[in-house]
């Protein structure tokens, strides 16, 4: 018995050394449906560049002797009911009898044919059909109608095969969707996802009122592993964490400008800008933090991509102009990844710089690659409602810091000869149009804060902030109620950003004013992650009056698009809070709306509401005495 016993035992410790090394490896398959979505203005619009091709999106079935016989379908428009698309075509027929030259006894008729349609698919060959199983047939005015004979039989032997034998081939875009899938998947399970590629077909069709759907089904191998992935980044994997972030930000980039010239309602325009600023502020904060986590830019694909979809889909798709097969891959991938994203970790799917890339180019065949690129993008200004941006004047600066002989310095701190002392190997002068001689450094000189005559240089910079305010004022907009209050915040936010500061000097080298994180630059500390596209980046760092012109116009942006929208929202309204939540908004987005109150509200503030309260209380009753402290603690 006792042998007995042990032999069980050590079956049993066998086994389970066994498992041992079975789990980390372990495969469990299931088959899960991904989904393709066709709303109807894409379906229609893939209908029309499939059978009503011809000028106006017209289909010409019959046309002989001149047209005296003549078939013309047009105008097709598409709904779900009762599991069914219906599908509704205005047609204009004109029989008559050729004879000498003419037309005799034509007959004539206008009027609309409904079919209801149950759609199907070839599982080989991803081709979606349409069977008509009833069929109603109404007038011009959209009445039951009772026609001829005559007309009837060129209905029935024309019209019906015309309809009732279009297909849309599936198989172009299905093909850009497994295209696009296979990079965004890590390399260790690159052989099973090869193979849940190719395992995708065709399963039920569902018709909603909204769209049709079809189910792609895919073979799916999770594996079990029991090593799970570092949930934070470690310092060698910082660059590559940024790097796939950038090409991530240029591809949302992409799918906002796509959108431009499309007539946009301004609840999706803000939708967009809210996606746009807090997408890129929530990265400042997570680049800014101590443990950032390695899921972080698969998150931010997700969660954009929820809010995103509907507006993509509901101006995009209604154009039978574009590309339509591209695009109805774009939204089959990305919903694709969203679906596979559920089932967990153990699939292996990670945001690759080669699949981000693919995916932008169903958005736009011109482009080789994403980069991340400081110059301005006027589509995005566009977008943001914002003008055309203007043409920098002044010098500037590639590099980022100005080298400074000590026996050059004068008294008060600057450089009395910069432009003699530059360091050809940090900087080249660049210039936006066609070369332009080299200028003197003195538009840089002079916004040195100086170590003494501090009075004069904050009177020098207060003046050039109001001058920046006012021209922002001048583009109208803004109620006359606010201009004296968002003049005070300008004021306020300069010196609570950067003590009245552009250029500072350390150890011998003059450079321009960057915060704690290396994420904001200048007087107005725009932040260039954030603003990247819109503003020109170079500029913002060596020409205090663009980085001033840069801080009012995104104010005036915060105060006109959220501030002024929001207004019943700011209950009890003071103005103190009323600034107090445009501050919060420029310096962490738009999602600091409800935030700062919710502070306000639970007397939980940050430190940079309370100092920014204050710098207010003391530019409204003119205590500039203060801010000398600053600059002569910052020098």
């Amino acid at each position: 018995m006792k042998k007995a016993r042990f032999k069980r035992l050590f079956r049993g410790l066998i086994l389970i050394k066994i498992l041992g090394f079975c789990l980390p490896v372990c495969v469990f398959a299931e088959t899960i449906p991904l989904p393709l979505t066709l709303d109807y203005p894409l379906l229609r619009s893939l209908i029309i560049d499939s059978a009503f091709s011809d000028q106006g999106q017209t289909a010409v079935l019959l046309d002989e002797y001149e047209g005296c016989t003549n078939i013309t379908v047009s105008e097709p428009k598409l709904s779900g009911s009762d599991s069914l698309v219906r599908f509704e075509t205005k047609i204009n027929l004109r029989s008559g009898i050729p004879f000498g030259g003419k037309c005799m006894m034509p007959i004539a008729w206008e009027g609309y044919l409904v079919l209801c349609q149950r759609p199907e698919i070839d599982n080989k060959k991803w081709l979606l059909s349409f069977k008509t199983v009833d069929s109603f047939v109404y007038d011009k005015d959209h009445q039951p109608a009772k026609i001829a004979g005559i007309i009837w039989h060129f209905v029935k032997s024309y019209v019906y095969d015309y309809l009732n034998n279009i297909t849309i081939d599936l198989s172009p875009p299905i093909s850009d969707v497994k295209s696009c899938l296979l990079p965004m998947f890590a390399e260790k399970t690159r052989q099973n996802t090869k193979k849940m590629l190719d395992s995708m077909r065709p399963g039920i069709i569902h018709t909603t009122s909204k769209a049709l759907k079809i189910n792609i089904l895919a073979d799916v191998e999770t594996i079990e592993d029991r090593q799970i992935d570092s949930e934070t980044i470690s310092p060698q994997e910082l660059e590559g964490f940024i790097h796939i972030w950038e090409i991530w930000d240029s591809l949302l980039v992409q799918m906002i400008t796509a959108l431009t010239g499309e007539p946009i309602s301004e609840e999706d325009r803000r939708l967009l800008v809210n996606l746009l600023l807090e997408t890129r502020h929530r990265f400042v904060e997570e680049l800014s933090g101590i443990n950032m986590r390695n899921d972080f830019v698969r998150e931010q694909f997700v969660s954009v991509w929820q809010q995103l979809s509907p507006v993509l889909r509901k101006y995009l798709g209604d154009n039978s102009d574009k590309n339509l097969s591209n695009y109805l891959a774009f939204f089959t991938a990305y919903d694709a990844l969203l679906a596979l994203d559920k089932i967990g970790p153990s699939i292996g799917i990670e945001i690759s710089r080669n699949g981000l890339i693919r995916l932008a180019r169903l958005l736009n065949s011109q482009i080789d690659t994403l980069s991340y690129k400081p110059a301005i993008n006027e589509k995005l200004r566009r977008i943001l409602e914002l003008d055309p941006a203007m043409e920098p004047t002044g010098t500037f600066f590639e590099g980022d810091e100005i080298e400074i002989k000590m026996e050059d310095k004068d008294s008060d701190g600057t450089n009395g000869n910069l432009s003699k002392v530059i360091f050809p190997f940090f900087f080249k002068p660049a210039w936006a149009g066609p070369k332009k001689p080299i200028p003197k450094l003195k538009q840089i000189r002079e916004w040195v804060v100086p170590k003494k005559g501090l009075n004069k240089y904050i009177e020098r910079i207060k003046e050039l902030l109001n001058n920046s305010a006012l021209n922002a004022l001048e583009k109208g907009g803004l109620s006359k109620r606010y201009h004296r209050i968002y003049q005070q915040i300008v004021l306020s936010t300069a010196w609570q950003e950067s003590c009245f500061r552009q250029f500072i000097i350390k150890k011998d080298r003059l450079t321009y004013l960057r915060s704690y994180n290396g994420s904001s630059v200048g007087l107005m500390q725009i932040n260039e992650r954030v603003w990247r596209g819109i503003y020109h980046m170079n500029h913002l760092r060596w020409n205090i009056r663009y980085n001033m012109m840069a801080g009012c116009e995104i104010l005036d942006l915060y105060i006109k698009r959220y501030a002024l929208r929001k207004i019943d929202q700011i209950d009890p309204f003071t103005d103190s809070k009323f600034v107090g939540v445009i501050y919060a908004m420029y310096n962490g987005g738009p999602g600091q709306f409800k935030k700062f109150l919710k502070r306000d509200r639970d007397q939980k503030a940050y430190r940079s509401d309370t100092l920014f309260k204050e710098k207010y209380s003391w530019v409204t009753s003119d205590q500039w005495n203060n801010i000398t402290k600053c600059l002569i603690h910052g020098n």
